[in-house]
């Protein structure tokens, strides 16, 4: 099908497989106002500080069980992420089980001082599990 669309001071030419309308649907022409969602999830205040937060009680968890990762909690690579933060795992997720704690360290791939503090923290913490993240480039 092909039609010829005349818009001071613009002419389109439009051809398609399809049928299509002379008119645009009215509801391209109305202005619509921006909808208003409802986030499940309040943010923040703007106050709020989720780095000196997390800081904090990384510094407590690691002074009282792991004294000897307190340097790398202080240059701010490893940090405690409880699970209280965050509520109750939902009523319909049962069967999940999640850690009660997770120590995260930030690494460069490239550097042999992160692979030692890796190491450092893998056998103070003596984790049930490890999770790697490798960047794009290091993916196969």
């Amino acid at each position: 099908m092909e039609a010829t669309i005349t818009t001071s001071p613009f002419t389109f030419h439009l051809a398609s497989p399809f049928p299509f309308s002379r008119s645009p649907p009215t509801s391209l022409l109305r202005s619509s106002s921006p909808r208003n969602f409802k986030a499940s999830i309040c943010p923040p205040p703007s106050w709020f500080d989720y780095k000196a937060e997390v800081m904090q009680d990384s510094r407590a968890a690691a002074a009282a069980a792991h004294p000897e990762l307190m340097d790398l909690v202080e240059d701010g690579s490893l940090v405690l992420v409880e699970k209280g933060r965050f509520g109750p795992i939902p009523s319909w997720r049962t069967e999940f089980v999640e850690p009660e704690a997770i120590w995260l360290i930030g690494t460069s791939h490239l550097s042999e001082k992160s692979a030692s503090d890796v190491e450092r923290v893998a056998r103070a913490v003596r984790p049930d599990n490890v999770v790697v993240e490798l960047c794009r480039s290091r993916q196969a």
